[in-house]
């Protein structure tokens, strides 16, 4: 009998940690603000960088809340059961991800900043990749052109798509 209690409760543990995981089914979860379309968010971009707005741009990526209640625990195999990450490890991951982004995003205001720049081409060096939460598509490569002609690739991190809306996860200028 106390076998049988502890399995019980054991199953109760379980079942509530995947609860507080999953406040809302993966159906319900959206991206606020989210663009429409990848073309909708990477012009989104070009214009924040072309006015300089630091606000702006740090809009495209998803917020404390999507990171730590969507991503976090939707970087799993599709079907799999979502991933139960502790306060504090989660919020350590978000800091982690919200300085270097915020430290990329300072250096790509000040390498593209102030220009007009149009869209030439688009890659996404590591594809696409399905998630139990969410599809990831990344690294995003994009040729751009300036009014002269004078062609750049701007690196800007993956793009997480949730339910249809797009956001950047973060801004990642390494592989």
């Amino acid at each position: 009998m106390q076998l049988l209690r502890t399995a019980v409760f054991l199953l109760f543990c379980a079942a509530s940690a995947l609860a507080a995981t999953s406040a809302h089914p993966p159906a319900q979860r959206q991206l606020a603000n989210g663009a429409p379309s990848v073309d909708a968010l990477l012009d989104r971009l070009l214009a924040a960088l072309a006015a300089r707005d630091e606000q702006g741009l740090h809009r495209l990526r998803v917020t404390e809340h999507e990171y730590r209640d969507i991503i976090i625990p939707g970087t799993v195999k599709p079907g799999a059961a979502p991933r139960h990450v502790d306060e504090t490890t989660s919020l350590y991951f978000w800091r982690m991800l919200d300085q270097k982004s915020r430290d990329v995003g300072y250096v790509m205001l000040q390498r593209f900043g102030g220009k007009q720049y149009v869209r030439k081409e688009l890659k996404f060096t590591k594809g696409v990749r399905e998630f139990g939460g969410y599809k990831a598509l990344g690294e995003v490569r994009m040729e751009i052109a300036d009014k002269d002609g004078t062609q750049e690739t701007l690196p800007s991190g993956y793009i997480a798509e949730v339910n249809g809306r797009y956001k950047f996860i973060g801004f990642n200028f390494n592989s």
